[in-house]
């Protein structure tokens, strides 16, 4: 009996550690990108509005209390909506979706999808449309709202 308690302790510890891991960004993205994403602050720093342009019609909110994407497609405006801002979180949008990096379509085509790296401080961008990339600071958590 006690041996089973062990390993029951065991493995609620591991699935623990596994469940509280960072968000690691994909494979594909280079050392290169992932420093232009860290350094490069783009402006306004929160966005006009708490509103992020990416490129035209694909927005990140700055100022909410979820990690969002919003875009365009056709003339139907679409949104994405994530975890709570607090919690780091990678996305890709590719292909008129949002993707996690593990569910990645077969046909993928990195050159042409934007990764999204939300923190709690900042979102991480590195559009790979037009090859560039910085960050948006976020709102401090007591001005954000709910979308």
């Amino acid at each position: 009996m006690k041996v089973l308690s062990w390993i029951v302790l065991a493995i609620v510890l591991v699935c623990t550690v596994v469940g509280c891991r960072k968000a690691e960004l994909p494979n594909f993205v280079t050392a290169e990108e992932k420093n232009t994403m860290e350094t490069f602050q783009l402006l306004p720093r929160y966005g006009k509005g708490g509103v992020g342009v990416i490129y035209d019609p694909l927005y990140v909110f700055t100022r909410t209390k979820r990690n969002e994407i919003v875009w365009r497609s056709g003339d139907d405006p679409r949104e994405w909506i994530g975890q709570k801002a607090s919690k780091p979180e990678v996305v890709v949008f590719f292909d008129d979706k949002v993707w996690s990096p593990q569910s990645l379509p077969n046909d993928f085509d990195k050159s042409k999808s934007v990764v999204f790296f939300f923190e709690e401080k900042k979102i991480c961008i590195y559009d790979y449309v037009h090859r560039e990339g910085g960050y948006y600071e976020r709102y401090p958590p007591e001005e954000r709202h709910d979308n």
